[in-house]
């Protein structure tokens, strides 16, 4: 049997194990929604984030958009846009793997791919330099696009723009990663979760198919 495995249930696992005390219990429960398939309202958070970068891919494409948005997003989109003008955007890209004696599907979407670059457009509220250290979006996608030289994230908080940028040797094995997670699901009793949700079914196959 073949899982099904996304930087975005790892994420939800990293942000869990990073959290405060207080906020443990909330953490846990959106890792099991995550782990469980539930679908999820979007959040405010998550609405700029689709908002900002359907501004940047309609600039890249040379849509218009609307005007009445807050001038700092705008000069934000067309400073991002820059960087990805002539890239391969929702580039789809997969792989397999085998960790621990299980077989692994890994599947990511890249906003964009241009000159051997990853890059990620990221809306936040608030950043710091090394956000993005311990997240396993750019381990699993450049494992996934071994000709791929880094990966940048490009990062706007509301007022400025960011770059994070990432290289192979800058961090862990994505197979280590996921040897970790498994050891931790099995640990906390939810490896059945994990197979009864994420084993591969006909829509994974046909995604996995068309990013071949």
């Amino acid at each position: 049997m073949t899982y099904w495995m996304t930087q975005s249930l790892l994420s939800a696992w990293i942000y869990y194990l990073g959290a405060e005390e207080e906020h443990a219990a909330t953490a846990w429960d959106s890792f099991l929604s995550t782990l469980r398939r539930e679908k999820k309202d979007p959040t405010k958070a998550m609405q700029d984030g689709t908002l900002f970068e359907d501004m940047v891919n309609r600039i890249v494409s040379g849509a218009g958009f609307d005007e009445t948005v807050n001038e700092k997003w705008i000069q934000a989109a067309i400073r991002v846009a820059k960087r990805c003008d002539g890239g391969l955007s929702q580039v789809p890209i997969t792989g397999s793997l085998s960790v621990d004696g299980m077989d692994f599907c890994l599947y990511g979407v890249c906003d964009y791919i241009k000159a051997g670059v990853i890059m990620d457009i990221k809306k936040v509220v608030r950043y710091e330099y090394g956000k993005y250290q311990n997240s396993p979006q750019h381990p699993l996608y450049l494992h996934l696009l071994p000709e791929a030289k880094r990966f940048d994230y490009l990062i706007f908080d509301g007022s400025n723009c960011y770059v994070e940028t990432y290289r192979r040797g800058d961090f862990r094995p994505i197979a280590q990663t996921i040897a970790e997670f498994i050891r931790f699901l099995t640990d906390a009793g939810g490896l059945d979760i994990y197979k009864a949700f994420w084993s591969m079914d006909n829509e994974r196959e046909r995604k996995r198919r068309a990013a071949q």
